[in-house]
C-alpha cells in the first residue's frame, strides 16, 4: 500500500487554508530520500487574513472567565501527553534529533504548559489599592492586550510554541503563530490539539509560509499588539527596527555564544560530562548550548583528555536508530554554515581535536550529518571564539587564572547563559556577579532551566521581557488603574 504524503497548511479562523500554489517538501534530514510532508506556503493574504482573524476573536476571548480558558488550555495540554510518542516522532522526523531528546523535548514543553497554567490561574486579575483619599476608591486590573505574533524556530519547534502559546491565551490575548519553514507539522499537530480541545475559532491562527513573502504582513499589521521571537540576532533586530516606532510589545529571544568556565579546582568529570552534553545534544542546535570552554591552563590539558574520550564515544546517526548519540543538522544550509566555520578556525590556527568533516552516508542513508567537531588552543581573537555557529562544534580555549577566564567570557556581543565549575564560593560569587548573561549556572550545564524562572538573554541575545516563569504575566497584560468616586443620589 503506497502511504499518502501528509500536506500541512495555515490554520486561519477555524479553517485550513491552501495558500498559495507554491509548496515546500520536508525532507527527514537524517534520510533525505524521505519525504515527511509538503507545506502550502501561505501568501500576503492569507497572513493579513490571519490577523484580522485573530483580532475579531479577541474580546470574546478576553471576556471569558479565566478557569474557561485555562480549562480549555489543560485539555489540550492533556492531549499533548496522551500524544507524546506521535509527537516525539514528528519532531525526529523533521529536526533530525534523536527520539530520546524529541522525547525531552516533548516533556519539557508539558511542564512549561502545566505551570503557565496554574501561573495564570492564580494571578491576581484585581489588585486593591490606597489611593490616599478615603472618599476614593483605588484599585489596580491586570488585562490582556490583544494579538500577539509567535516566531518560533526550527531547532524546539514544539516547546518554543507551547510555551508561547499557552500564557498568551491564557491571559486572555490570541494569537498568529508563525514557526520555521523547516518544522510545520509539529506546530500543524499541536493546533489540532487545540481545536479538538474546544479553542474557539479564531483565538488560535497559523501561518506557513516564507518570512520574506509573509513576515512583514503580519508585523505590520495595525492589529499587532506584542511579538515573541525566537531566533537569529540577525533577524530579531530586523524586528525591533521594523516596529520602533510603534506600541508594539517584544520578547526577543536570540543568538548566544554561551560560555563554560572551568576552574582548576573544579571537579574535571562533571564538567567534562556537563560541557559534552550541552554541546553536542541536538547536534548543537539550541540556544543554551555550550559553545566555549574557557579552562584554566593548570587542568587544560586533563580537560581535553577528558573530552576527547566522552566526545569520540558519541555515535552520529539517524535519530530512531537505538544507540545514536547525535543526529544530523536540520539542513544542507546549517551544515555549510558549520563547515565554513570550521575551515575559519583552521586557517586561524586552531588545532582540531577531534572531528571536522560532514559525513554524506551513515548506514546507507543520505544526510546532513556533521562529527562533533572539537577545536583547541583557540584564542579571544578568533572568530571561532565570538561569532555563533548553532551546531556541534566547540571551541576550548586556555585561560591564565581566573580573571583571564571572566574578560573573556565576557569578550562577545552576546549574553545568554552562562556556566561555571569550581568549588570556590567567592570565584562562584565573582563570576555570577559580573558575567554579561541574563542566565547563569553554578556547576550546572549552561542548558539546565526550570519552568518557574526566566529565560532571557542580555546584550545581542535578547530584547524585553524574558520568556518563561512569572515574567509572562507582564509580557501578555497590561494594567489599568481604576478610581472611584462616590456615586451621585442615593
Amino acid at each position: 500500500m503506497i502511504m499518502q504524503t501528509p500536506e500541512y497548511c495555515s490554520f486561519v479562523e477555524g479553517e485550513w487554508h491552501s495558500g498559495s500554489d507554491e509548496t515546500m517538501e520536508i525532507r527527514n534530514p537524517a534520510n533525505l530520500e524521505e519525504t515527511v510532508g509538503v507545506a502550502r506556503m501561505a501568501d500576503r493574504g492569507v497572513a493579513l487574513e490571519a490577523m484580522r482573524s485573530a483580532s475579531q476573536a479577541f474580546l470574546e476571548w478576553a471576556r471569558r472567565p479565566v478557569g474557561e480558558r485555562v480549562d480549555i488550555l489543560t485539555r489540550a495540554v492533556d492531549g499533548l501527553e496522551a500524544d507524546t510518542d506521535r509527537m516525539s516522532r514528528l519532531i525526529t522526523l523533521e529536526n533530525g534529533k534523536t527520539v530520546v531528546e524529541s522525547g525531552a523535548e516533548v516533556a519539557a514543553s508539558i511542564r512549561d504548559a502545566r505551570y503557565q497554567l496554574r501561573a495564570v490561574r492564580d494571578t491576581a486579575w484585581q489588585v486593591a489599592g490606597d489611593p490616599g483619599n478615603g472618599e476614593i476608591e483605588g484599585y489596580v486590573r491586570r488585562e490582556p492586550c490583544g494579538v500577539f505574533l509567535l516566531i518560533t524556530p526550527w531547532n524546539f519547534p514544539l516547546a518554543t510554541v507551547v510555551r508561547k502559546v499557552v500564557p498568551a491565551l491564557g491571559f486572555g490575548n490570541t494569537v498568529v503563530m508563525k514557526p520555521a519553514q523547516l518544522t510545520p507539522a509539529v506546530a500543524v499537530h499541536w493546533v489540532r490539539l487545540l481545536t479538538d480541545a474546544g479553542l474557539p475559532s479564531g483565538v488560535a491562527n497559523l501561518v506557513l509560509g516564507r518570512g520574506g513573502e509573509v513576515g512583514s504582513a503580519l508585523i505590520d499589521d495595525l492589529n499587532l499588539r506584542g511579538i515573541s521571537f525566537t531566533g537569529s540576532t540577525e533577524v530579531g533586530l530586523d524586528i525591533c527596527r521594523q516596529t520602533a516606532a510603534r506600541q508594539v510589545r517584544l520578547q526577543m529571544e536570540m543568538g548566544g555564544k554561551n560560555a563554560i568556565v572551568v576552574l582548576s579546582d573544579a571537579d574535571l568529570e562533571k564538567a567534562v560530562d556537563a560541557t559534552v552534553l550541552a554541546a553536542f545534544s541536538c547536534a548543537g542546535q539550541w540556544c543554551t548550548s555550550t559553545s566555549r570552554a574557557i579552562v584554566e591552563r593548570p587542568v587544560y590539558e586533563a580537560f581535553l583528555t577528558r573530552l576527547g574520550a566522552k566526545v569520540e564515544a558519541i555515535r552520529i546517526g539517524d535519530g530512531f536508530e537505538a544507540g545514536s548519540g547525535m543526529g544530523p543538522v536540520i539542513s544542507e544550509v546549517q551544515r555549510q554554515v558549520c563547515v565554513d566555520a570550521i575551515s575559519k578556525a583552521r586557517k586561524a590556527g586552531a588545532g582540531i581535536l577531534l572531528g571536522g568533516k560532514a559525513v554524506d552516508l551513515i548506514e546507507g542513508r543520505r544526510g546532513h550529518f556533521l562529527q562533533p567537531t572539537v577545536f583547541r588552543d583557540v584564542t579571544p581573537e578568533m572568530e571561532l571564539a565570538r561569532e555563533e555557529v548553532f551546531g556541534p562544534v566547540l571551541a576550548v580555549i586556555p585561560a591564565d587564572g581566573p580573571e583571564e577566564a571572566l574578560e573573556i567570557a565576557n569578550a562577545t556581543c552576546y549574553g545568554l547563559t552562562f556556566s561555571i565549575y569550581t568549588r570556590s564560593p567567592d570565584w562562584a560569587d565573582r563570576f555570577i556577579n559580573e558575567v554579561e548573561a541574563g542566565v547563569c549556572h553554578l556547576n550546572l550545564p549552561t542548558a539546565y532551566r526550570e519552568a518557574a524562572l526566566p529565560i532571557g538573554g542580555w546584550r545581542e541575545s535578547g530584547r524585553g521581557i524574558p520568556e518563561c516563569g512569572d515574567e509572562q504575566k507582564h509580557f501578555y497584560t497590561r494594567l489599568k488603574t481604576v478610581y472611584k468616586g462616590p456615586m451621585a443620589g442615593g
